[in-house]
């Protein structure tokens, strides 16, 4: 690793796990950090000159994220970014199962699950207005799999399940931009609108095009073709 890459002294500014982590995320996503190279804690620590503990507990975050893995007998080290190709794979098949979930949900959902998606979507729209990019993460899986379950399509459900699990392995949370985020709760609202009228036609297209605008995003902030503003 070439640390003149990402060497940064943080002088006696209150150092947090947040800024360690999104200094190491973007050097990771710009190729600063290759794929395969061991991420060091006393190095980096020393490199950064902070004590190593905001490290260690930054590196325990990529790790959640997908972005490093414990490789032995090397330690931690940078997992492969994913391929176009990786993410055409993935996403792909996600737009069509949740597009599915989103149809089925619009002919099976109850009242009460609606209500529960029109308070998250409010809880989203707080939490972008503050920042709170963890607990926006979280409120859009639930988002996601109270309509899932309310598709009353158990078969779906499982194989949606064991897909996302998956997919969450390889990169679903490596990069969020918040322009994403903001657009992202807007189409949340469109996709309610259509289930709640119970058009499930449109319910799946609107899902549709809101994971395949969600995978566009990703390729491009990998790419670095626009900014990368916000990690979580």
């Amino acid at each position: 690793m070439d640390n003149n890459n990402i060497k940064t002294n943080l002088g006696n500014k209150v150092v947090t796990r947040e800024r360690v982590y999104s200094i190491l995320s973007k050097a990771i996503c710009r190729g600063d950090i290759k794929p395969g190279e061991r991420l060091v804690e006393s190095k980096l620590a020393k490199s950064f000159n902070i004590s190593r503990t905001p490290v260690r507990e930054a590196i325990i975050e990529l790790k959640q994220k997908g972005l490093v893995v414990s490789s032995v007998p090397k330690g931690v080290t940078v997992a492969p970014i994913p391929t176009d190709f990786d993410i055409d794979e993935f996403y792909d098949v996600t737009k069509v199962l949740r597009g599915l979930s989103a149809k089925m949900a619009a002919k099976n959902i109850k009242k009460s699950e609606i209500e529960e998606l029109k308070k998250i979507i409010i809880k989203s729209e707080n939490c972008f207005k503050i920042g709170e990019t963890n607990e926006l993460t979280d409120l859009n899986s639930r988002f996601h799999r109270i309509i899932e379950k309310s598709s009353k399509n158990k078969e779906l459900f499982f194989i949606l399940d064991v897909h996302l699990k998956r997919l969450d392995e390889r990169f679903t949370r490596i990069i969020s931009n918040m322009r994403r985020q903001k657009k992202a709760i807007e189409e949340h609202q469109k996709i309610l609108e259509a289930i709640e009228n119970r058009n499930g036609e449109l319910a799946e297209s609107l899902m549709c095009e809101h994971i395949n605008n969600a995978k566009l995003t990703l390729k491009k902030e990998i790419k670095g073709e626009i900014p990368i503003q916000k990690y979580f």
